[in-house]
């Protein structure tokens, strides 16, 4: 062994050594040396860490070597650190395995120091900025509803198309034709990669980094074929639709969108690294269309299926709101409380990241008596803070009444938690929120006319979600 090897393993002692010494958050006992690596959760990891609520309390700690993890488990201890205290705990964690499989410089995932790909997201999917979207919306829906009509069997299809018809013509100012797109299908295809990995636990070379370096042929190295294939997707997917537009442009006839805006004025006021700004409108398109499409598509899934179970109550609601003239706009969202209500609970019940996206604190801290160390991943258990007893009573069932307002009767929170925390929310959750709640999809059920159980039976089928991990 060299001198640097027995210099690093003194150096991992004395720091697990003097850890031990301060008190750090309760959490499931680890061996020597390997700490928690043996009894971290891969599979569901959200629904152990809210177990083990009972045991440690709100605020777990995991014992993995070289990269301590705090997991937060209510809402207050979410508060607290990533708001109250969100200059220290708004980073974010390396992402091992997500940077294996080709996300890396996706704004989500990166650091927070990257200020130009946030100011640029932010121009155009802030709160003010999505009602110019609307009409791209309305049109989308109307597509949907047509193709519902025509071919109900293939129900998550359509509305997969229908959300990445919205995404693309906004990012891309690309029509999605509705039969089929070869552009829907590549962030179906990247998307994969991120619904597994993006709950933090799932893969062990996110607690030990050096893993990467194994070779692909070693036993139990499965994770760097995985990798491998997925970054091809998420390379093509970042490339293609980006190229289609920078060529549509050069032509002269590209519509306006977010690409097309961005490139023109790069083009007008110079760059200085013109190919590192060409890489942050790329990448930072890539990840609003992907995270846009997917999401929108989740949500809308889960909002058909609680629509038809509770179809009596949003009945009525939009016939005297909207009668039978005409189909609901966005301006009608104000007076459809019950239907907002529904998409509510849709978040809370089922949320698209259980386990939020990791966070990461700069520096050392103290909270309620118990030492983090620098540089813990950060974990905001979205799902048990959404599962709650005490802010959701019965929270595995799917009940839209506890976000309405009634004498004596104060709603339940707002599902926030479902789009992260603190400086690192979403920053496209309002787009997406609108997408899901277009009020031509709840509408059109009368006329579609889906199966009950079919189309539980598709959602299950067909979408990596959490929800089969309830019923």
């Amino acid at each position: 062994m060299s001198l640097t090897n027995k210099q690093r393993c003194r150096f991992v002692l004395y720091r697990r050594l003097s850890l031990n010494r301060r008190l750090l958050p309760p959490g499931p006992k680890g061996l020597p040396f390997i700490g928690n690596l043996w009894n971290v959760p891969t599979e569901y990891p959200w629904l152990t860490y809210a177990r083990w609520t009972a045991t440690y309390g709100d605020i777990l700690y995991l014992d993995t070597p070289g990269n301590p993890t705090v997991v937060l488990n209510s809402a207050q201890a979410a508060a607290d650190l990533f708001e109250k205290r969100s200059r220290n705990y708004s980073d974010r964690p390396d992402f091992t395995m997500m940077k294996l499989a080709g996300w890396e410089n996706m704004m989500g995932l990166m650091r927070y120091s990257d200020q130009m790909r946030r100011r640029m997201f932010h121009q155009y999917f802030q709160l003010r900025a999505v009602p110019a979207y609307y009409p791209v919306q309305m049109k989308a829906t109307s597509v949907l509803l047509q193709q519902l009509h025509k071919s109900p069997d293939a129900f998550v299809h359509h509305v997969r198309h229908h959300s990445g018809s919205v995404i693309m013509k906004i990012v891309y100012g690309f029509d999605v034709d509705p039969n089929g797109d070869h552009f829907v299908g590549l962030v179906d295809r990247a998307m994969e990669s991120a619904r597994v990995i993006g709950n933090m636990g799932i893969f062990v070379v996110d607690y030990i980094p050096s893993l990467k370096y194994l070779p692909r042929w070693f036993p139990g190295a499965n994770f760097l074929n995985l990798a491998h294939a997925w970054s091809k997707d998420v390379q093509n997917m970042k490339q293609s639709p980006f190229e289609y537009t920078s060529q549509s442009l050069a032509k002269g006839d590209a519509p306006s969108s977010f690409v097309s805006e961005n490139l023109t004025k790069m083009k007008q006021f110079g760059a200085p690294d013109c190919a590192a700004h060409l890489e942050v409108i790329r990448d930072t398109a890539a990840i609003a269309f992907a995270a846009g499409a997917d999401t929108s598509c989740f949500l809308q899934c889960s909002r058909f299926f609680s629509t038809l179970r509770y179809k009596p109550r949003p009945k009525p609601e939009l016939d005297a709101v909207v009668g039978s003239t005409r189909l609901p706009n966005f301006d009608d969202r104000p007076q459809l409380p019950y239907i907002e209500a529904i998409l509510s609970e849709a978040l809370r019940w089922n949320p698209v990241v259980p386990t939020s996206i990791a966070h990461r604190n700069v520096q050392e801290d103290v909270y309620r008596g118990y030492y983090i160390p620098a540089g813990a991943t950060i974990i905001g258990n979205a799902w048990a803070i959404l599962h709650d007893e005490k802010d959701y009573p019965n929270p595995l069932v799917f009940d839209p009444e506890r976000f309405m307002s009634a004498e004596g009767k104060e709603p339940q929170p707002e599902p926030i938690a479902a789009f992260g925390f603190g400086r690192r929310i979403c920053p496209g959750r309002y787009l997406a929120s609108n997408t899901a709640v277009d009020r031509h999809c709840v509408y059109g059920i009368d006329v579609v006319r889906l199966p009950r159980l079919w189309i539980l039976k598709v959602v299950l089928l067909n979408l990596v979600i959490p929800l089969r991990t309830v019923l």
